[in-house]
């Protein structure tokens, strides 16, 4: 017999948007412990539907949807800061908390979502009952985009001085916006570089993405580290030319130890780089570690009975 899980359309509000995704569930009557992806830079979001079929399969719901402006969501994703991705996470909590069906829900944050859902979790920690960072930076917005244009510019065959050059536009973005300059200034004042075949690299290339750029980069991800209260598990590549690993592999131990976190685990795959992925496949071991993982955490308790319902279809 194929595995057949079920999917559906599911939307919620969040201020004046609307956010449509895919809620995929096991094909088996509920309730299930979910997951809400929270995805990383850049639009879209709806786009996990073979990673939804695996978690699926494990026994788990989980919703993916797509950023304001994407797909059929409303509204303008340049526009938000980390703290509204953040609302907007638990606005797709209690979408799936308000459904019979589920019973727990985790965050799973990849990249530029490792920052949003600690973000997340820390604001509200009765809502969320586990974290898994993929790739998600434990250092600043400025730090992990130096590191990236560094290291991917090289390894794309740009020489050094070029990296130099991205590195110090990022400065200047940002610095520039801070002081109240107008993006779409700061865009135009870097017009020779447009051409530049390094340019596209950047994170901003045109005045909304260094809007959103200098937006979120004042964002310490380390105080909401340290509220942190719900288990978490961080996933990392060796390999990532993203992330700085090593950097933030030490900022999460040291800071969830000082906070004296109780239960949290990073794990770094060989090899992987930063969509944990080995010579493109995913790296072997990944699925089954997220997925024992989350049931592991979002299980009920010995004894503690479930909804009678099988909720909504």
């Amino acid at each position: 017999m194929l595995f057949a899980p079920r999917a559906m359309e599911l939307s919620f509000r969040h201020g004046d948007d609307t956010l449509v995704g895919d809620l995929v569930r096991p094909p088996w009557p509920g309730p299930y412990p979910a997951v809400v992806f929270v995805e990383g830079s850049g639009p879209g979001g709806c786009d996990q539907r073979d990673w939804q079929i695996r978690l699926a399969a494990a026994g788990l719901a989980s919703l993916a949807y797509d950023k304001p402006g994407s797909g059929a969501s409303t509204g303008d994703w340049t526009r938000q800061s980390l703290p509204g991705r953040a609302g907007e996470t638990l606005a797709a909590v209690g979408a799936l908390r308000a459904r019979s069906d589920v019973r727990a829900v985790a965050l799973v944050g990849h990249s530029q979502g490792g920052w949003v859902a600690p973000l997340a979790a820390a604001h509200s920690p009765a809502a969320v009952d586990a974290v898994v960072i993929v790739s998600g930076p434990a250092v600043g917005v400025v730090a992990q985009e130096e590191y990236r244009l560094r290291r991917q510019l090289v390894a794309a065959g740009f020489t050094e001085d070029d990296a130099g050059r991205a590195v110090a536009l990022l400065h200047e973005q940002v610095g520039r916006v801070r002081a109240g300059d107008d993006p779409a200034d700061v865009h135009a004042a870097q017009a020779r570089w447009h051409d530049a075949p390094w340019y596209p690299l950047l994170a901003g290339t045109s005045p909304a993405s260094i809007g959103f750029l200098a937006g979120i980069a004042d964002h310490d991800p380390e105080p909401p580290l340290a509220a942190l209260r719900c288990p978490l598990l961080a996933i990392f590549g060796a390999v990532d030319a993203q992330v700085p690993v090593e950097a933030s592999g030490r900022a999460l131990d040291r800071v969830l130890g000082d906070a004296g976190h109780a239960d949290h685990t990073v794990v770094v795959f060989p090899d992987a780089d930063h969509g944990i992925r080995v010579a493109g496949a995913r790296a072997p071991g990944f699925d089954e570690l997220v997925a024992t993982w989350l049931r592991d955490r979002l299980s009920p308790s010995p004894g503690t009975p479930g909804p009678a319902s099988s909720g909504p279809s």
